[in-house]
């Protein structure tokens, strides 16, 4: 099976996928990181145009998504796949648990006040409203 780490360029990112390497050698499971980007941010920070070209195919968004990979793992000694969507990321991160049939999906949420949680919606809350399996949240400061 698999264990899959929804994974940002924050510093939350490392704490994911810690906790998912844990649970992946705990269960002696793939680790997979997932990255999702939003197209805003492909064309504005990568400035990549992908009008005909599937966006995990591209050579500058596969570079990024490693790169964003190799910091979050930097402190961890388990090998771990590298996967790169684009989109919405709860519908990416939870269809792709799906299609590999995921055993965990693990996710670091931020505080928020009682203010923002009602204002705004959280990646983290959705995932854990719309996710068939179970979904870890690896609490830290941020």
């Amino acid at each position: 099976m698999v264990v899959l780490a929804a994974i940002d360029d924050s510093e939350r990112a490392s704490r994911v996928a810690d906790e998912a390497a844990k649970l992946a050698a705990a269960f002696d499971d793939e680790l997979h990181l997932v990255h999702v980007f939003n197209r805003s941010r492909l064309v504005d920070v990568l400035e990549v145009t992908l009008d005909d070209e599937d966006p995990a195919e591209n050579y500058e968004v596969q570079q990024e998504a490693d790169r964003i990979a190799a910091a979050a793992t930097a402190d961890v000694e388990y090998p771990a796949e590298t996967v790169v969507r684009v989109g919405d990321p709860v519908t990416n991160v939870v269809e792709y648990a799906e299609s590999v049939d995921a055993r965990y999906i693990v996710i670091g949420g931020r505080k928020r006040t009682p203010t923002g949680k009602a204002l705004f919606g959280s990646v983290t809350q959705k995932v854990m409203l719309n996710a068939d399996r179970p979904v870890v949240n690896a609490p830290g400061q941020n």
